[in-house]
């Protein structure tokens, strides 16, 4: 029986569906706004390209962020609410990694990078394993300033330097293009981003391959207390728990 996954984190409105190590079908949209009234609709023209209904579905992976906080929670919720409505195992996998992914086969450190503004990124880093070859995680996703993030990839790459291997990073998403002069001028030669377009977008094959492991692993979440990973406040939350730090001081004093 086959699973779905999902993500509406970046522009990249992303679905898939898949069995293990099977890919059956994928589909993207590449938007600004409006996930909510594309992403039910094309869930269901991927389904029915399949022949499949709903209710045949295994489980359902979700991404659950970081990313922008509408399009987040976009996402996360019609996984929650597919999830409890067919009674199948819900998971979340990291958006970042639905990226990442594109370059595992690549002997270098990977960092996917979302814009955040004002020289801040989600991002994490990656990297194959020289004994075995696996593509793990060596970095949390985070929101990091730039200059914070580029003191941590210079200290993995000079661990890579050590064991032998390429001093060179891979930088992916918009935080990539949107900040490729900087990274450019701190990192020169060293520096490499995607060479095709596609490779600059989230994919749900990628993260339904991680989901599906998890799910039969039986790494899975609630669908009632399920969360996003939104890694930062909200502007108008950020300023109400500001306010209301300012009237405690205000208080004590």
């Amino acid at each position: 029986m086959p699973y779905l996954a999902i993500d509406t984190a970046t522009q990249a409105l992303t679905v898939a569906v898949g069995e293990p190590d099977l890919l059956l079908a994928e589909a993207s949209v590449v938007v600004k706004k409006n996930h909510s009234n594309r992403l039910m609709p094309l869930i269901e023209s991927l389904l029915a390209s399949l022949d499949l209904q709903p209710d045949e579905l295994k489980g359902i992976v979700v991404g659950h962020g970081p990313g922008s906080y509408t399009g987040v929670r976009i996402g996360v919720t019609t996984g929650k609410m597919m999830a409890w409505t067919l009674k199948v195992p819900l998971v979340g996998v990291s958006s970042l990694n639905g990226l990442a992914r594109h370059f595992a086969a690549l002997d270098a450190l990977v960092c996917p990078m979302f814009d955040a503004r004002r020289k801040q990124v989600y991002c994490s880093l990656y990297d194959r394993q020289p004994g075995d070859g696996r593509f793990i995680k060596l970095e949390p996703d985070a929101l990091r300033k730039l200059e914070h993030l580029f003191q941590v990839v210079e200290q993995r790459l000079t661990h890579r330097e050590m064991e032998g291997r390429p001093r060179r990073v891979l930088f992916a998403g918009d935080g990539a293009e949107n900040y490729r002069e900087l990274i450019q001028d701190r990192f020169g030669d060293g520096a490499m981003f995607p060479v095709s377009s596609d490779q600059k977008l989230v994919r749900a094959a990628y993260l339904l391959e991680e989901g599906i492991a998890r799910i039969v692993a039986g790494e899975t979440v609630e669908a009632e207390t399920f969360v996003p990973e939104y890694l930062q406040l909200v502007e108008a939350e950020a300023k109400l728990l500001a306010r209301q730090g300012q009237a405690c001081g205000e208080e004590g004093a």
